[in-house]
C-alpha cells in the first residue's frame, strides 16, 4: 500500500511545502511571533489569552480552533468540569 502511495503521490511533501509558503504574503512579519508571545506573557494573570493566533497566511486555524475550543467547552460542562478550562480559586 505504502509502495502505491509513493507511486501516486511522489513528491507530494515537497509540493505542499512550496505550495503552503506561496500562501505567506510577502509582508509577513516573522516577529509578529515573538511580539504576540510578549503580549501574552505580560498580560495580567487571569487575563491572559487561552489561545494566540499569529496567522498571515490566513489558513483557518484561528477559526477551527474557536469551533475545537467551543465544542470542548460545551461538552465539559455537560460533564460537570468546566473547572478544567481555566484557573480557578
Amino acid at each position: 500500500m505504502a509502495a502505491a502511495y509513493d507511486a501516486r503521490y511522489a513528491g507530494l511533501m515537497g509540493q505542499v511545502g512550496q505550495k503552503l509558503a506561496e500562501l505567506s504574503p510577502p509582508d509577513a512579519d516573522p516577529a509578529e511571533v515573538a511580539r504576540a508571545v510578549v503580549a501574552a506573557v505580560d498580560a495580567e494573570p487571569g487575563r491572559r489569552p487561552y489561545r494566540v493566533h499569529v496567522d498571515p497566511a490566513d489558513d483557518g486555524a484561528e477559526e477551527v480552533n474557536a469551533v475545537g475550543d467551543r465544542v470542548r467547552r460545551e461538552f465539559y460542562g455537560r460533564i460537570g468540569l468546566a473547572d478544567l478550562l481555566g484557573p480557578t480559586g
